[in-house]
C-alpha cells in the first residue's frame, strides 16, 4: 500500500512518505535536543516551545502513521503592477495546490479502505527531513528529489500501516558541503557558514512577511518580491531544472494597484483582485503586501 500511494503522489507530480505514528515523540525529543544545543531568539524559542504539538490524537480510526505530502508548485509567477500608466515588475511565490492534493489523497484511501486527517500543528520541515522526504539545505530550506525546493508540505494522520520506517538524524544534503552559492546570494547575509540556523532577524523572508517599517539597516536594491525571498533558491544546483517552471504572469490594474497600495481591506476589493491574490498566496501576508509593493516601485 505504502508504494501505492507513493506512485499515486507522483503520478500528480507531487512526493509523498509514511511515517509511523510512534516517530512524532522521536521528533519531539530530537527538536528539544537541538533546542537546548543551540542559542535561540525569542521568536525561535517560540516555535519550538509553543507552535508545534506533538500528540497523536484519537480519531474514529487507529491511528497507526503520518503522511508527509511534499505537493509541487511553479518556483515563482511574475507580477505586473500598473500606476500612472507605467508597469512595474517583480516576483511573487504561487499557492500551492493544498485543495486538488487532499481531494486525490483521500479518494484513493477510500477506495483502498483507509482514512486521512489533516494536521496543522506538526514541524513539517523537520518531519520531511527526518522521514527521509526531504533534506536541509545550507539556507535551512529543504529540498526534494525531484521537485528541488519548488513544494509545500502537508501532513496527516492516518491508519494506513508503515511497511518501512526510513527515520533518520536530520542530515543537510550532501551537495552543500561543498557549496556556498546561497551563502554568496543572500542579499542580507542571513545564511551563516558558521551555524546551521540562519539569522531570521536578517532574513529577507521574515521581514517581508511582518507589517511595520522596513529595518533601517535594509539596502532599497534588495527588493523583488512581494513577500518572501527567491535569491537563495534562485542559483542553488539542487533547483537546476526548477526554477523556470513559473506561472503565467498576473497584471494588477491601475485601480487594483492603487486600492492594494492604500490598503483596502481584502473583502473591498474587486473579484479580479481578490483571485489574483488568492493564486498567489497573499491571504496570510496581506497586511505587509502594500508596503513590500511601495519598495518594489521605490515609492
Amino acid at each position: 500500500m505504502n508504494n501505492l500511494l507513493k506512485s499515486e503522489a507522483i503520478r500528480h507530480g507531487d512526493r509523498l512518505q509514511i511515517i509511523a505514528s510512534h516517530r512524532v515523540q522521536d521528533l519531539e525529543s530530537d527538536i528539544k535536543q537541538f533546542a537546548q544545543s543551540e542559542e535561540l531568539n525569542g521568536f525561535q524559542r517560540w516555535i519550538i516551545d509553543d507552535l508545534y504539538e506533538y500528540s497523536v490524537p484519537s480519531l474514529d480510526f487507529p491511528v497507526q502513521s503520518i503522511i508527509l505530502m511534499a505537493i509541487a508548485h511553479p518556483f515563482y509567477a511574475d507580477v505586473i503592477f500598473v500606476r500612472g500608466g507605467k508597469e512595474y515588475q517583480g516576483k511573487s511565490l504561487v499557492r500551492p495546490y493544498f485543495e486538488e492534493a487532499d481531494q486525490y489523497l483521500k479518494t484513493f484511501l477510500k477506495q483502498h479502505g483507509y482514512h486521512a486527517q489533516s494536521s496543522n500543528s506538526l514541524p513539517l520541515k523537520r518531519l520531511g527531513v527526518q522521514s527521509g522526504l526531504s533534506a536541509y539545505g545550507r539556507n535551512n530550506i529543504t529540498y526534494v528529489d525531484g521537485l528541488g525546493s519548488n513544494f509545500s508540505l502537508a501532513a496527516y494522520f492516518s491508519d494506513v500501516p508503515c511497511e518501512e520506517d526510513a527515520w533518520r538524524n536530520a542530515v543537510t544534503a550532501e551537495m552543500c558541503h561543498s557549496c556556498s552559492i546561497c551563502v554568496d546570494s543572500c542579499p542580507t547575509g542571513a545564511i551563516r557558514k558558521d551555524r546551521f540556523l540562519i539569522d531570521n532577524q536578517r532574513c529577507l523572508s521574515a521581514i517581508n512577511e511582518f507589517p511595520g517599517d522596513f529595518p533601517e539597516w535594509l539596502p532599497s536594491s534588495v527588493h523583488h518580491t512581494c513577500y518572501d525571498c527567491l535569491r537563495c533558491q534562485e542559483k542553488c544546483p539542487m533547483n537546476i531544472g526548477h526554477t523556470d517552471k513559473m506561472d503565467e504572469c498576473i497584471i494588477f490594474t491601475e485601480q487594483e494597484t492603487e486600492m492594494i497600495l492604500q490598503g483596502t481591506p481584502v473583502e473591498h476589493l474587486p473579484e479580479s483582485a481578490k483571485q489574483k491574490m488568492y493564486n498567489l498566496g497573499w491571504k496570510d501576508w496581506y497586511e505587509a503586501i502594500p508596503r513590500n509593493i511601495k519598495a518594489l516601485m521605490n515609492i
